[in-house]
C-alpha cells in the first residue's frame, strides 16, 4: 500500500510542476521544457528522426532536477500502450557515444560530463569498447539514479524535447 501512496504522490507533483500543451508534451516550467513520451518504440537512429519531424529532439537532461522530472514521467508511462519492444523500461535519451567511443555526447555534440547530467547507474557508461555491438546509446529508466547504456540496434520507448512556449 506504501507503494501506491508514494507513486500517487510523485505523479501528483509532476503534474503540479506542469502543464500540457499542444501534441501531448508536457511542460517542465522550471526547466523550460516541453517533453512527450513516445509509446511506439524506435531504434536509437530512428527516434532521433521522429523526434526531429516533431519540432524536437530526443531529451536530454542538463541538470539532477531535469533528470528526476523526466524520470517521474517515465515511471507514469502506461507501459501497457508500449509497442514493439520486449523491454519496456527503459526509454532512449539523446545521448551516446557513437562518435568517439571514450566520450558520451548528447544530441547537440555536447560531452556530457562538461555540460549536463552525468550520473550513471550502477556501471553503466564505464563500458569504453568500439565494438558495434556493445551499448553506445543511453536511456533512463523509472528507478535507477542514473543514465543506463544500451544497445542502439534495440528499438525502445522515448522521450522527445522542445522549448516550452
Amino acid at each position: 500500500m506504501r507503494f501506491v501512496s508514494c507513486f500517487a504522490f510523485l505523479s501528483v507533483i509532476v503534474y503540479v510542476q506542469s502543464e500540457t500543451i499542444d501534441g501531448g508534451y508536457i511542460v517542465n516550467k522550471d526547466a523550460g521544457k516541453a517533453y512527450k513520451l513516445m509509446y511506439q518504440s524506435k531504434v536509437w537512429s530512428k527516434a532521433v528522426e521522429t523526434c526531429k519531424r516533431e519540432g524536437a529532439t530526443l531529451a536530454v537532461p542538463k541538470t539532477q532536477e531535469e533528470f528526476q522530472f523526466l524520470q517521474r514521467l517515465v515511471r507514469g508511462m502506461y507501459y501497457p500502450k508500449i509497442v514493439g519492444t520486449s523491454f519496456k523500461h527503459l526509454v532512449w535519451l539523446g545521448i551516446n557515444n557513437l562518435d568517439d567511443y571514450r566520450v558520451w555526447k548528447n544530441i547537440e555534440g555536447e560531452n556530457i560530463e562538461q555540460n549536463g547530467f552525468h550520473q550513471w547507474a550502477g556501471q553503466n557508461g564505464q563500458g569504453y569498447s568500439d565494438n558495434p555491438a556493445e551499448p553506445h546509446c543511453a536511456g533512463m529508466d523509472a528507478a535507477n539514479p542514473g543514465l543506463r547504456d544500451w544497445w542502439c540496434h534495440r528499438p525502445q520507448p522515448y522521450v522527445c524535447e522542445k522549448p516550452a512556449p
